[in-house]
C-alpha cells in the first residue's frame, strides 16, 4: 500500500470520528438541558428505611409503624405514590419474623401487594391484638348451670361466646 492510500484512509477515519464526536457532543447537549430543566426535590428521593426501625410483629408496635409508614407517605409522595410501592415499602420495613410472614405473599404475586388498604387489614389481622369485649367475657366468665337444663345452659354460654367472637377464633 503506498503512501497516498494510507492518507486517503486516516483522513477518512479521521472525518469519521469527527462525525462521531459531533453526534455524541448533542445527544451531550440535549441531556444537560433534561438534566437542568427537571426540578429536583426531596421526595423525588427513593424511600429510605424508617427512623423508628423494622417492625418485629409485636401488636403494641403496630400502631407506631403504621404511623410512621403514613407520615413517610406524606412528605415522599412522588416516591412512595403508587399503592404498591407503599406496600413495597412497608414490606422493606419488616424485621426478619415479619418478613417471613410477607414473604409468600411476594412470591406468589398477591394481589393484596397491589392494594394498600387491603394489605392494612391484612396486617392488622394477622399482628394487631384482638380486642376484647370486656362486658361479655365477664358475663362469659360467669356463666353458671344453675338450676337451668344443659341444654339452655349450653346455648347461653354459645350466645355469650358467639357476641365475644370466641367461636370464630376456636371452631376456624
Amino acid at each position: 500500500m503506498d503512501t497516498a492510500e494510507q492518507v486517503q484512509e486516516l483522513v477518512a477515519a479521521v472525518q469519521s470520528l469527527t462525525l462521531e464526536v459531533q453526534n455524541m457532543k448533542s445527544e451531550n447537549t440535549v441531556i444537560r438541558q433534561l438534566v437542568s430543566t427537571r426540578d429536583h426535590h426531596p421526595s423525588d428521593l427513593p424511600p429510605m428505611a424508617l427512623s423508628s426501625g423494622k417492625f418485629d410483629g409485636s401488636p403494641e408496635k403496630l400502631k407506631e409503624f403504621m404511623e410512621a409508614c403514613i407520615v413517610h407517605f406524606a412528605f415522599r409522595a412522588s416516591a412512595c405514590g403508587s399503592e404498591h410501592t407503599q406496600v413495597g415499602f412497608m414490606i422493606s420495613n419488616l424485621a426478619s419474623n415479619t418478613l417471613a410472614w410477607a414473604a409468600p405473599l411476594v412470591s406468589s404475586n398477591n394481589p393484596v401487594l397491589h392494594d394498600y388498604k387491603a394489605f392494612l387489614n391484612l396486617l392488622k389481622q394477622t399482628f394487631e391484638r384482638p380486642k376484647i369485649m370486656y362486658g361479655t367475657c365477664e358475663e362469659l366468665l360467669d356463666v353458671q348451670q344453675g338450676t337451668a337444663d344443659l341444654l339452655s345452659y349450653i346455648t347461653h354460654f354459645k350466645s355469650l361466646a358467639a357476641e365475644a367472637g370466641c367461636l370464630n377464633r376456636h371452631n376456624s
